[in-house]
């Protein structure tokens, strides 16, 4: 450990899929650093030191960026007590009740009010529940509403699917296959509407030219007269998603925020 310096706070998780050490850093999470199998778990106390200048300007830069966004996200650790679904204009206030029956579930109790049932069991358990609960109506949100969204943009361009699916990806806000079906990144409800609609945009005009040509610019310019302007607030439009569905920050990827593929 450095010299003089505060000790950082990490976690250590092992995955069968590692191949050798991975250290992420999110606002969810904290500093988490991942191991394959029998590592010798020595070595990470010195990994994370290694890193102690990257993790404290990976840090700062979350601080900056949450802090420039109304609403701030919900603070690492936490369950949040409202979802602001800025896509589609709603902002959704969160009940929660521990000690229900049954299966750990959310419901509608009142209007913009979604009522969150829990067991028993610890703090942690409860707070990994409600992110995974809160994650499929997530789901269940963005099928409803940005599935018919991508419809009447594709509809209004005169351009066709075949299929759309919804994801959770960590690095893409959408991306569009060479057969025409498009995956939408459920935490584009969070983003202001005329962000998604780029996003479509720009993923629909693959369906004319799947590469980054000079003729995939004019036809997405041609789309969204404000391409460029949208494109520059996509940089940052990570932080609008709350800190229980962001993606973490990894020394292993130069870009691990949600994107479209041609952001620098």
């Amino acid at each position: 450990m450095t010299s003089g310096a505060d000790p950082i706070r990490y976690s250590v998780r092992t995955s069968s899929r590692a191949k050798r050490a991975r250290l992420t850093v999110s606002p969810r999470d904290g500093v988490v650093v991942v191991v394959p199998p029998r590592a010798d778990l020595r070595a990470v106390a010195a990994l994370v030191d290694s890193r102690r200048a990257w993790i404290l300007r990976a840090e700062q830069r979350f601080a900056r960026e949450l802090a420039a966004v109304p609403g701030v996200p919900d603070a690492p650790g936490t369950v949040p007590e409202a979802v602001a679904l800025r896509a589609v204009g709603e902002t959704w206030s969160l009940v929660y009740r521990v000690g229900a029956s049954g299966p750990a579930r959310t419901r509608v109790v009142a209007d913009k009010t979604l009522e969150v049932l829990l067991g028993h069991g610890s703090p942690e358990d409860r707070v990994e529940a409600t992110r995974g609960l809160l994650g499929r109506w997530l789901a269940g949100r963005a099928r409803s509403d940005l599935v018919p969204l991508l419809g009447r943009v594709a509809l209004g361009h005169g351009i066709s699917v075949s299929g759309v699916s919804i994801r959770a990806q960590r690095s893409r806000w959408a991306s569009c296959s060479s057969a025409g079906r498009i995956s939408v990144n459920r935490n584009l409800l969070f983003l202001p509407g005329e962000l998604v609609e780029h996003v479509f945009v720009h993923e629909l005009c693959h369906r004319l030219e799947m590469s980054h040509s000079s003729r995939f610019w004019r036809l997405v310019e041609a789309c969204d007269p404000d391409a460029l302007a949208h494109r520059t607030a996509l940089r940052s439009a990570w932080t609008y998603v709350p800190a229980w569905a962001q993606p973490g920050l990894t020394t292993d990827r130069a870009q691990p925020r949600p994107q479209l593929g041609f952001l620098p």
